[in-house]
């Protein structure tokens, strides 16, 4: 009799302990099967898409996030600090990661504090910096890009006119409040700085690419109208304006004409390259929006959003360890296999930041495949159909038949038409 009282007392024990631990399970999940509480939800806040580029960055990042089962959804802010500043703290309480591309440096930094302290919701930084603290951001070099820029038209200057004392240069850009245009400006200062006997004239358009088209055309007519260089802080739709305007004005000559007007932007979208080929541009600094968003997710899925702990409690929001260093992610270009993204603190910001690399085309390498502008062309096609051309003055450079006949044999194999 002994032994069944015992063995009932023991059965008894160990169903109040079975019975115990479901309770808890019930209550608090994450002791048991842990899951994200909106379903695996990513929400990508842009502060624009009228352009090429920023729809580009969503097509990546969707590209990405879809490939790993989550769910993707996206929304643009119309470089509205007041409207990102709401979206924020909406899509925050319906997201299990909020993306968020800044429509300004500072705009957003307190909605972006609470959607990680009071929903519980990590914020990753697309492209442009905050001066507040998110998990990490990835961007793109602006400031190296802008005055690498500055010194290559100076030394085109001095090379072809032997003095640069009197020489004008205009240095296109946008909103400023953005940092990636603001940092491309600073970066373009490095002539305003060095070379006081060069006229710079700096001219800004806005977010939009008919206002960059309004400033350069008034520019040319006017106080830049015997203009030798111009630095555009962006490519694509941003950079017609220009091309249209030296055009119209008679001033479009094709590089290597004594007559050229040196010409150099950043971006680097498929408009942008075949500018190149053509002739009419010297150079580009190709951002790289597919690297951005490609090395940006894997870090997010490693460091990140590994597993939705983070949405119980204690609520310990995830961090990458600093300094981290990201190699060239797969079927991209940073001008060399060699080269590696370092993630890092950085004086300006509570958030680390990694800056891409800046690789520069020309016409000598302007048919590389993984260049963005080219890769590009296989996901969403080209960014202006059809390419532009304009009606250059000169001799056609003698390499131009050739570059667009290659890409065009590429394209039409590869390209999503």
């Amino acid at each position: 009799m002994e032994k069944k009282k015992g063995v009932g007392l023991k059965t008894a024990m160990m169903l109040v302990i079975i019975v115990a631990i479901i309770a808890v399970a019930s209550v608090h999940p994450a002791a048991s099967q842990p899951t994200f509480k909106h379903g695996k939800t990513v929400w990508l806040l842009m502060p624009f898409t009228g352009a090429f580029f920023w729809r580009a960055l969503v097509a990546y990042k969707e590209q990405v996030v879809k490939a790993d089962g989550w769910n993707f959804n996206f929304a643009t802010a119309e470089g509205s600090d007041t409207t990102q500043f709401d979206q924020i703290i909406t899509y925050a309480q319906k997201a299990d990661l909020l993306i968020v591309f800044p429509t300004s440096m500072g705009g957003v930094n307190e909605a972006i504090r609470r959607a990680e302290e009071e929903y519980r919701c990590p914020v990753i930084v697309y492209k442009n910096y905050i001066t507040g603290k998110a998990r990490f951001c990835i961007s793109y070099d602006d400031f190296e890009a802008g005055e690498s820029m500055a010194k290559e038209a100076v030394k085109w200057l001095q090379e072809k006119y032997g003095t640069i004392r009197g020489r004008t240069v205009i240095a296109a850009n946008g909103d400023l409040k953005l940092s990636g245009w603001k940092f491309r400006q600073d970066g373009f200062n490095w002539i305003k700085k060095n070379h006081p006997e060069i006229k710079y004239l700096e001219i800004l358009g806005g977010l939009r690419p008919e206002g960059w088209a309004e400033a350069i055309d008034a520019a040319l007519a006017g106080a830049g109208a015997d203009v030798d260089a111009i630095l555009s802080a962006s490519g694509g739709p941003y950079i017609l304006g220009t091309l249209r305007a030296l055009e119209k004005y008679g001033k479009l000559f094709y590089v290597g004409d004594p007559k050229h007007i040196f010409i150099t932007n950043i971006d680097g979208g498929p408009a942008d390259l075949n500018n190149v080929r053509r002739g009419y541009v010297d150079s580009i600094y190709s951002q790289t929006p597919d690297s951005i968003a490609f090395s940006q997710w894997e870090l997010a899925k490693k460091y990140i959003i590994k597993d939705p702990s983070y949405q119980y409690p204690p609520f310990k929001m995830p961090e990458i360890p600093l300094p981290y260093k990201v190699e060239q992610p797969k079927g991209t270009y940073w001008g060399g296999k060699h080269l590696v993204m370092p993630v890092q603190t950085v004086p300006f910001s509570k958030t680390p930041i990694g800056n891409t690399p800046i690789p520069r085309a020309d016409r000598h390498n302007i048919n590389t495949w993984e260049l963005y502008g080219n890769s590009v062309a296989t996901l969403v096609g080209e960014d202006i159909k059809p390419l532009p051309t304009f009606a250059a003055k000169g001799k056609e450079p003698e390499w131009s038949a050739k570059l667009l006949s290659d890409h065009k044999a590429w394209f039409e194999r590869f390209g999503k038409k």
